[in-house]
């Protein structure tokens, strides 16, 4: 746990945000599979994309976030 007290909400967020993709992922194949017809392997290729695709979103806005928040917090004296 970080010394503001940040770790068990960001333990949250990992989790809240892994389930999400998850669903996210699970509704990618049920759409792919399901309404387009397309082959199973097809649809699970096509999910595995999105949820890659989601996770360098979620690592793109998690590091600008971050670096913001480290901007706002200023210099930090490391003894």
């Amino acid at each position: 746990m970080g010394a503001d007290g940040t770790g068990n909400s960001e333990t949250r967020l990992l989790i809240v945000g892994g389930c999400v993709l998850a669903v996210l992922g699970v509704g990618w194949f049920v759409l792919s599979h399901v309404v387009m017809k397309t082959s199973a392997v097809d649809a699970v290729v096509e999910a595995l994309g999105v949820m890659l695709a989601l996770l360098v979103v979620a690592s793109v806005v998690g590091s600008v976030t971050r670096a913001h928040r480290d901007r706002s917090r200023g210099p930090v004296d490391d003894q």
